[in-house]
This record gives structure tokens, sequence and C-alpha cells, in this order.
């Protein structure tokens, strides 16, 4: 607990406030006009709440970093929450993975793409999704619409390439083979980010005048092309099934709790149209309050959005309204107003958001169960095919990354019940291997890993090897050489995707759609992107400090 001492230093001054643990761990990030009433608020918690209570008994520390009004402070709040994910923090989960969808509107020929990373550039990003299978169906619909290129090449104008796939099944105009000239691509990617926007209306209303256009000039074949945008649009639209009385574009947001799962719905209405929805999961207790829940999910994903409408709706009253609005219309150079819905359309429009919710809810929870049931029969296929003693739940996979011996390393990542647990990841420098030698860096990487395997509690149902029977031989080496025996160990090779058993002359094949086989791929793969990452950064840094000291040198 905290001393009278330390809390007297606590200032009575708007900030940002982090509660740590033992362990020196953030649990918890909040924001306050007054950072020392609101530490005290929380050693002192409501017995009726049961989260406040069990972060009250944990708090031994606390930081602060005081801001010069609360806007600063909401802002400072989201970051913090998003870099050190306090365990008591309301959050939308895996936040920092949400996909956008990318238009390089600064390049000559625009592209578009999927991305998980927004910089602040002269490009445009449309987003959070909440599932990025959504972010690239729209994409891949809007593509046939109006065909822009979403390659890696970069054009300039100057050069003529072969043409694509892509190009002959009509899902780009191809600007690499001049098929189409700059001013029209252009138009083509103006048309693209209408509908991202949300501007179905208008963007049906530029389609229809030039299709007239293309008809004045005789141009038949563009003016029926044109007609064909127009109503594979007009479709879209008509499956939204709702249109709006008022014109004024506004979002919709709404909860649903089902048992111990919560989610949030963001409904798009723009022009009076409903342009668009989209579910996101969050970290919350089943104790926490509807308005409370809200309020942090707002803050968080409007901290993110790249559209934000003038009126924002929610299902529940929100507390701190006026930093919200002052917040967002900094951020957006106008005003943005909150409405609880309470009545007239706005009621109807959440009525219809918490309908969609428990439909959308009731659809991830289905998918999730036919995934686990998957991932279980998977798991107990690797089982009989390995002759496992136990279903191998918890999964350890190592593998090795160097260039001829430069900057080596190795990694291992784990899987419990099919999935990556990230918290669990390891990374390692080789230390004693000189040149190439993947053989014995595999040695010494599981000897490290290994070397207190008596005192494991949660030692591994399996371990696998990325490579064949040297790496393999390698690995059951170095557990023997410390004493580690009996954890089921294999090797898995490329290309083939052959499994090495220890003690055994042929390897396993399993058939390459096999349920068991794609576990031990995914484990396989992910360790290997690990470890090159790694490298990667390694290598970087290795090649700055040569680049400096050769400054240096010319220095001197």
């Amino acid at each position: 607990m905290l001393s009278r001492k330390e809390l007297r230093l606590v200032p009575s001054r708007p900030g940002v406030y982090i509660l740590k643990g033992s362990q020196t761990e953030p649990m918890y990030v909040g924001k306050a006009t007054n950072i020392s009433d609101r530490i005290m608020a929380h050693l002192r918690p409501n017995p009726d709440d049961p989260r406040a209570v069990a972060l009250a008994g944990k708090i031994s520390s606390v930081d602060y970093i005081v801001t010069e009004n609360p806007i600063e402070a909401l802002i400072l709040e989201n970051t913090l929450i998003k870099r050190h994910k306090p365990r008591y923090n309301i959050r939308l989960k895996d936040d920092k993975s949400y996909p956008y969808i990318k238009i390089t509107v600064s390049e000559l020929y625009p592209k578009v793409s999927v991305t998980r990373k927004v910089f602040d550039d002269d490009n445009r990003y449309f987003g959070p999704y909440g599932d990025v299978g959504a972010a690239r169906r729209s994409v891949k619909f809007l593509r046939r619409i109006f065909p822009i290129c979403d390659c890696k090449i970069k054009l300039d104008g100057k050069g003529k390439l072969k043409a694509c796939l892509d190009y002959h099944i009509g899902l780009c105009s191809g600007p690499c083979i001049r098929a189409i000239k700059p001013d029209a691509y252009r138009n083509l990617v103006d048309e693209f980010i209408l509908f991202l926007e949300g501007r179905l209306q208008q963007l049906v209303t530029k389609l229809r005048q030039d299709m007239m256009h293309a008809s004045e000039r005789l141009e038949y074949e563009r003016a029926a092309k044109i007609r064909d945008q127009v109503r594979a649009l007009e479709a879209t639209a008509f499956r939204q099934g709702v249109s709006s009385i008022e014109v004024r574009d506004k979002d919709v947001v709404t909860l649903f709790r089902k048992n111990d799962r919560v989610s949030a719905l963001v409904f798009f209405v723009r022009g009076g149209k409903l342009v668009g929805k989209d579910r996101f999961a969050l970290e919350s207790e089943v104790s926490d309050d509807d308005s409370q829940v809200l309020e942090a999910f707002v803050k968080q994903y409007y901290h993110s959005a790249t559209s934000i409408p003038r009126e924002i709706v929610t299902s529940k009253k929100l507390k701190d309204v006026k930093v919200l609005q002052d917040w967002l219309m900094q951020k957006v150079g106008s005003k943005v107003l909150f409405f609880s819905g309470s009545r007239g359309e706005n009621k109807e429009l959440l009525r219809l958001a918490q309908a969609n919710a428990k439909v959308l809810e009731e659809q991830a929870f289905a998918e999730e169960v036919a995934k686990r049931r998957v991932l279980l029969q998977g798991m107990k296929l690797l089982k009989e095919k390995l002759r496992l003693y136990k279903l191998p739940r918890k999964i350890e996979a190592f593998d090795i990354s160097n260039i001829h011996g430069e900057q080596a390393v190795g990694s291992m990542v784990v899987f419990r019940d099919g999935k990556p647990s990230n918290n669990d990841y390891r990374r390692y420098k080789i230390a004693t291997v000189q040149g190439i030698d993947d053989y014995s860096m595999m040695r010494e990487v599981v000897s490290r890993r290994y070397s207190r395997a008596s005192k494991e509690r949660d030692p591994p149902d399996l371990v696998v090897i990325d490579g064949g029977p040297g790496h393999l031989r390698a690995a059951v080496e170095a557990m023997r050489g410390i004493g580690v025996f009996g954890l089921p160990t294999v090797g898995l090779a490329k290309k083939e995707e052959k499994i090495f058993v220890p003690n055994r002359s042929d390897p396993i094949v399993l058939p390459r759609d096999s349920k068991a086989l794609h576990i031990l791929q995914h484990i396989r793969d992910e360790a290997h992107r690990f470890a090159v990452s790694y490298h990667r950064r390694l290598r970087g840094k290795a090649l700055l400090n040569q680049v400096k000291n050769s400054e240096i040198e010319q220095i001197l």
C-alpha cells in the first residue's frame, strides 16, 4: 500500500495517474481533474464494486503525469492504455492490430491496400475496421466497381510493364500498361474514396452525370459501364435497409452484453443513409457499468478513427461529455455533439443498432465455437498421429535466423489450445556459436530454454523444431545434455512438410488438408516470423552503428 508520505506528494491538478502492482507493472491508467482525489477514491473503493476492491488491494505504488487541461489528460490516457494494456482498464481487444484501408493519394497512380499501421503522411486512411476480413471484402467489392491497383509496384508513368492477372479479370484498370490516362485513373480513385467516406448519394449523382455526358458524346460502351457501377452501388444502398429523414452525418454507438462477453457496435450514417456498421470486442468485467464501458470505448475508438461525424448518438449518457466534445472539436476542427438517443429518430436508430449488435455477437460467438471445435479436432489428431500421452494443449516451437552466421538469433513461440500466447514468446541472441552452424545454434537456444525445466510448473505438451532430422537431433541432444527427458519433440521440414520424430527412421506425412498439420504449420511459421523480425532489427541496428562509426572516422 501507499504510505501517507507518498500520498501527500500527489498533486491536486489535472493529469493522468498509473496505479502499479507489486512487480511495478501498470494495473490501471486513469485521467482526473484532481489526481490526488481520484487516487484516494481508488484506495477507498465502493465495497459493492468487486473490480475496484480487487484493484485497491494490489496497489503498491503510483505514478502520475500532470497536464495543462483535461483534454491533454484524455489524449495521454488513451496513449498509455494502448501502450501498457493494464489489467483493470476497459479496452478494445487487440486494439493495436485493427486494420485500416489505405489509399496512397500521394502517388501519381494511387494504390489501395489493407494495413494495420497508420502513418502521419500524405495518404488517406479509413477505419479502424473491427475485422480484417471485412476490410478486405470492402476493397475487393470496390475494386470490381472502381478498378484501381493494389500492387506494390511504384508507377511513375514512364515505363511500360506487362499486364497482370488483375487487369485481365477487371480488378485493375492497367495504368502500368498505360491502358488508362492519369486523369481518368485519378477519377476512379476519387470515386473509391467517396464510397469509403460514406458519400453514397453524392457518388451516385456524380456517376449519373458522367453517364449522361458519355451518352451525349456517343461513348455508349463507357456509359454502359457507368450504368453498371450505379446499379451495383444502388444495390448496396438498398441492402443497408435504412434511410434517415435527416441528412446529417452521425455515428450510432451501442453496447451488447451476453454472459461475460461485451461488444460495441458502431452504425455509420452519412447523408441520411446507413452506409456501414462495425463490431468491436471489448475486455471488460461483468460488474462494469454500461455507461463506464461505453465511455471507455468512445475514447479509444475515436482516438484512432479516421472519420468523425458532427453527431455521435450513444445508448447511454456519458459522464465526461464536455471534455469529449472539446477533445473531438480540437481533433477535427469542428463541433461534435453527443446525444443519448432517448427519443425520435435517434431512438429508432439505436433500437436497430441493438438488434444488429445481438445478431453480430451471436455470429461471432458461433464462429469462435466452430474455430475451437476445429482446433480441438486438430489437437486430437496430433495426439493420435504422434502417439502423445495427452492432448498437446501447450506447444512450443523454435527457429533460428541468421545471414552467413551474422546477427544470429533464435526464437521460441508458444501456442495454447491452438492460439498464440504472445506473452510467453522469447527471443535469444546467439552467444556461443561463431560462423554458420544452425545445429549448434539450435542446441544453444534449446539448452537456454529448458535449463530450468525441473522448476517448470507449466511444461509444454509438445515441442516443435523448425527443420529436419539434423535440427531435431540437435534439440534432443541439448535437452538430454541438461538432464531433460520425456518432452515430446518433433521436427517439421519445409517444402515437403514432413514430420520427423526421434528414434524413427521414416517421417510422418500428413495430408495437406490435415487439421493436425495446419496447427504445426501455423506455429512453425510463427516461430520463423518471430525469429526473422528479431534478426532484421539487430541487423538494422548494426548497419546504423557502422554508418555512425564511419561518419565519426571521417570527421577525425
